[in-house]
C-alpha cells in the first residue's frame, strides 16, 4: 500500500506542475502559422522547465537543444518571408537580431551541455521569449495593423 501511495503523490506532483511561461492571447500576431510556431517554442521552454523540475533536466537538455535550433531556423525563415511581403522598414535590422539570437542558442546550448546545466539553457530561453518574441515581434504586428488602416 505505501508504493501506491507513493505513485500517487508522484503522479499528484506531476499533474500540479506549473508551467513557466503560460501562454497568453496577447501573445498572438495574428499570422496563424507565426502564432502556431510561437506555441511550440513555448511548449519546448516548459517541456524543458518540467523536465528540470522532475529531476529530468540534464537528460532532456540535448533533445531541447536541437529542437530548439531546428525550430528557430524554420521559424525564423517563415517570419522573414511574412516580412519580406509586407515591406516591412525593420526586416534587416530583425534579420540581423535572427542571425544573433541563431549563435546565442548555439552558444549557450553548447556551453550547457559542457556544464551539464539546464538552467542556463532555460534562462536564456526565458529572456528570448519575453525580449524578442513578446517585444521585437509584437513591432511587426503594430506595423501591420498600421497597414490595415
Amino acid at each position: 500500500m505505501h508504493e501506491e501511495a507513493a505513485t500517487h503523490a508522484f503522479l499528484h506532483s506531476m499533474l500540479e506542475h506549473k508551467v513557466l511561461i503560460e501562454w497568453k492571447p496577447q501573445y498572438n500576431l495574428g499570422i496563424p502559422v507565426v502564432d502556431e510556431q510561437h506555441r511550440a517554442i513555448l511548449a519546448t521552454i516548459n517541456s524543458l522547465h518540467f523536465g528540470i523540475q522532475h529531476k529530468q533536466g540534464e537528460k532532456m537538455l540535448r533533445p531541447v537543444i536541437n529542437m530548439v535550433n531546428d525550430y528557430a531556423r524554420i521559424h525564423f525563415e517563415v517570419e522573414e518571408s511574412f516580412f519580406r511581403a509586407c515591406d516591412y522598414p525593420d526586416l534587416e535590422a530583425h534579420e540581423k537580431m535572427h542571425n544573433e539570437l541563431k549563435r546565442l542558442l548555439s552558444t549557450i546550448g553548447e556551453k550547457s551541455l559542457k556544464d551539464n546545466n539546464p538552467l542556463e539553457f532555460i534562462e536564456f530561453l526565458k529572456k528570448w521569449w519575453i525580449d524578442h518574441i513578446c517585444q521585437k515581434d509584437r513591432l511587426f504586428k503594430e506595423y501591420l495593423l498600421e497597414m490595415a488602416r
